[in-house]
C-alpha cells in the first residue's frame, strides 16, 4: 500500500478567503464560501424571541439591522437563561466591532417612557437595555 506524506499545507485558514491564517481557537475556517465569515451572538436579557419570528417582529428587525453592514447567511433563535439570543452567521462583515453593531441596534429601537429600550416587537417586550450584548468572540458553535 502506498503512503503519501504531505510536505506542505495545513488545516488553518486560507489567505484572501478566510479572515487570514490563524492558528487560534474560535477562528472560523470556511471551505465553501469565498469570503471571511463572522458569527455574532446577540443576547437579550428578557423576552421570548421565538414569539418574535413573525412578520415585523423583533427577529426580523434585528436581522435587518445586522444586514446594514454584512450579508446574513444563517441565524438561529435560542433561549439563554432568563433571556434569549440570536446567533447570526454573516459573510463580509463591515461592522468595525461588536460594540459598533450593538450601538447600531440600540439606536434603531424606540425608547419607552420608562427609559427602557425595546426592539420592534409584535408580541413581547424585548429589551436592548441593561444586559443586551453583541459578541463575536466565541466563533461558530453548534451547541
Amino acid at each position: 500500500m502506498a503512503i503519501f506524506t504531505r510536505i506542505n499545507g495545513d488545516a488553518a485558514g486560507v489567505v484572501n478567503v478566510d479572515a487570514g491564517r490563524s492558528f487560534a481557537n474560535a477562528s472560523i475556517v470556511n471551505t465553501g464560501i469565498a469570503a471571511p465569515l463572522t458569527a455574532y451572538k446577540i443576547t437579550f436579557p428578557n423576552g421570548n424571541l421565538a414569539a418574535e419570528l413573525t412578520t415585523g417582529g423583533a427577529v426580523e428587525s434585528v436581522i435587518r439591522y445586522v444586514e446594514a453592514n454584512a450579508s446574513v447567511l444563517a441565524y438561529q433563535v435560542d433561549a439563554a437563561g432568563t433571556g434569549t439570543e440570536i446567533s447570526v452567521l454573516v459573510e463580509r462583515t463591515g461592522w468595525a466591532s461588536d460594540t459598533a453593531l450593538q450601538n447600531f441596534i440600540v439606536a434603531q429601537t424606540t425608547v419607552a417612557t420608562s427609559g427602557t429600550y425595546y426592539a420592534n416587537v409584535t408580541t413581547s417586550n424585548v429589551w436592548v437595555g441593561g444586559g443586551f450584548a453583541v459578541s463575536s468572540s466565541g466563533g461558530l458553535k453548534l451547541a
